[in-house]
């Protein structure tokens, strides 16, 4: 048991299939920045996202073929190019790939593409961004994903994003899940899982940041292909 009084494993609970159903809706595509980020607050919370990317990748030396999968409507390839990145987006949704491109005038290379199978050749990129992604998914599904990822990066890193289980909003929506409140407890990783499941995929973790260790429940990781002793 661990803080939050819950097993360091986190449960196989996926809404993947769901959330792309939802996502090649052409209404829902067209309002999901306007849904999710057109307050004050949520254009705040995208700058911090930004820059803690901006920050992980800037300390990894050599990076400048980023690939942002999946991308969504884009809204992080500005930011991405802006500081210099020749990056390309992919995602399953064509939809949301397409409301993006009339939102903004950013001409980034956009892909329809499953993180499960990305269609690119080995080692095409330097780094792999993948925002609000990762924890829909099942372990495994999450291992395949990232064994793409790692597949794509030529000796780079991995940025990726998690529910991560030493924040104070874990441990707070985990207290009112064992008070009966209506709060729905969401299941997270340690850092053994998460250390543990990179490296199923080819990976190794080298930092973990939480994007708020008060006001947020996740965090992002920065992985790169994993090196054998001696190797």
């Amino acid at each position: 048991m661990t803080a939050g009084g819950a097993s360091d494993e986190a449960p196989p609970v996926s809404r993947s299939a769901s959330k792309r159903d939802a996502w090649r809706d052409e209404r829902v595509a067209a309002e999901y920045e306007a849904r999710r980020f057109a307050t004050p607050l949520a254009r705040l919370k995208h700058r911090r996202d930004a820059a803690l990317v901006l920050a992980l990748l800037r300390a990894t030396p050599g990076v400048t073929h980023v690939l942002d999968c999946p991308a969504g409507t884009g809204r992080l390839l500005p930011d991405l190019r802006a500081a210099g990145y020749r990056a390309v987006g992919a995602d399953v949704a064509l939809e949301m790939l397409r409301a993006g491109r009339a939102l903004r005038a950013e001409r980034a290379p956009l892909v329809q593409a499953d993180a499960s199978r990305l269609p690119f050749p080995s080692a095409a990129f330097d780094a792999v961004v993948s925002l609000r992604f990762l924890f829909h998914l099942t372990p495994e599904e999450r291992r395949r994903s990232l064994a793409e990822m790692r597949r794509v990066v030529r000796g780079g890193v991995v940025v990726g994003e998690v529910r991560y289980r030493w924040t104070l909003k874990h441990l707070g929506r985990w207290l009112r899940s064992r008070v009966g409140l209506p709060r729905r407890y969401r299941p997270s990783s340690g850092r053994t899982v998460l250390e543990r499941e990179l490296r199923s995929a080819g990976l190794e973790l080298v930092h973990v940041r939480p994007l708020s260790r008060l006001f947020s429940d996740k965090a992002l990781f920065l992985a790169r292909p994993f090196r054998e002793e001696g190797g």
